[in-house]
C-alpha cells in the first residue's frame, strides 16, 4: 500500500528525536483528525434533526460555536472513559517513567487527532482564543507525541483526566446556548463542573506535577529521554498555572450568566 510505503520515511524523520510513536501511529492520528473535521461538518445537520427549536434560533456565529461545543463534548467523553479505564492500570502505576500499555498507547494516538484539530482551530481563530489557549494546545500536542512514543505514559492520566471536568464545561455551554442558563439544571451542572475542575484539573494534576518535578530534579527518570522528562515537568507546572487563571475567568463568566443584572449595573457604572 502507498501509505505503508511512507512509514519508513516518517520513522526516519522522528525516530532520531525519540518520537517513534509518530511513525507507528501517524495513520491513526490522521484518521482521527479527519474524523473530527467530518464530525464538525455533520453536526449542523444532526442538530437540525435532534434540536430543531434550539438550533434554528441561534445566530450563525452561535451555530458554529454550538457545533464546536458538541465536537469537544464527544471528545471529552471519549477521553474520560478511557482514562478512567486505565487509571489503576498496574503497569502504568508501578513504573511511572517507563511503564506502558499498547492499548492505552493506541487510545492516546486517537486522542491526538482531536488535539491537532483543536490546535489548528486555535491558530485559525487566534483572535478569539489568544495566547493562553495557543500555549495550552501546543504543549498538549507535543506532550502526546512523547507519550505515544513510550515515554512517561502514566502522566497522560493526570494530564488528561481533567477532560472529565470538560464534559460538564461543554454541557454548560450547550445549556447556555439553549436558553437554560437560569435553570436548576444549569446550576447543578456548574456545581459538578466546579468540583471536578478544582479537584481534578487543579488538585490531582498539580499533585502529580509536583511529584514529577521532584523526580526530575533528582534524575529519577528511568529510561525516559531526560529532556522529555524535563518538558513534562514544565508542562505540569504550566497547565496548573493556566487552570488557576481560567478558574477566575470561569467564576466571572458564571456570575454574569446567573446574575445578568450585575453585568448591566457594572456597565452603567463604567
Amino acid at each position: 500500500m502507498v501509505l505503508d510505503s511512507i512509514d519508513p520515511w516518517v520513522h526516519a524523520a522522528f525516530d532520531p528525536l525519540h518520537l517513534s510513536g509518530v511513525g507507528t501511529y501517524w495513520q491513526v492520528i490522521g484518521a482521527s483528525l479527519l474524523g473530527h473535521i467530518v464530525l464538525l461538518r455533520l453536526l449542523p445537520l444532526v442538530s437540525k434533526l435532534l434540536f430543531p427549536n434550539t438550533y434554528s434560533r441561534l445566530s450563525t456565529t452561535d451555530k458554529h460555536a454550538w457545533c464546536v461545543s458538541l465536537t469537544t463534548l464527544v471528545h471529552s467523553i471519549y477521553d474520560s472513559f478511557f482514562i478512567l479505564a486505565f487509571i489503576n492500570h498496574s503497569a502504568l502505576n508501578e513504573n511511572k517513567m517507563d511503564g506502558f500499555n499498547q492499548d492505552f498507547e493506541y487510545y492516546l494516538a486517537v486522542a491526538m487527532g482531536y488535539y491537532m484539530w483543536d490546535l489548528s482551530t486555535c491558530i485559525i481563530n487566534f483572535a478569539d482564543y489568544g495566547y493562553m489557549y495557543l500555549i495550552h494546545g501546543s504543549l498538549g500536542v507535543f506532550g502526546l507525541l512523547i507519550v505515544i512514543s513510550r515515554h512517561l505514559q502514566f502522566y497522560a492520566i493526570p494530564y488528561l483526566l481533567p477532560e472529565l471536568s470538560s464534559v460538564f464545561l461543554h454541557i454548560r455551554h450547550l445549556l447556555k446556548f439553549a436558553g437554560y442558563s437560569n435553570t436548576l439544571l444549569y446550576k447543578v451542572n456548574f456545581l459538578i463542573f466546579l468540583v471536578t475542575y478544582v479537584g481534578i484539573r487543579i488538585g490531582f494534576e498539580a499533585f502529580h506535577s509536583a511529584r514529577l518535578v521532584i523526580d526530575v530534579y533528582h534524575q529519577r527518570t528511568g529510561h525516559t529521554f531526560y529532556p522529555y522528562a524535563v518538558f513534562y515537568a514544565i508542562l505540569g507546572i504550566t497547565l496548573t498555572t493556566l487552570n488557576v487563571i481560567w478558574l477566575r475567568q470561569i467564576f466571572k463568566a458564571a456570575y454574569y450568566t446567573l446574575y445578568p443584572a450585575a453585568k448591566k449595573n457594572k456597565t452603567k457604572t463604567n
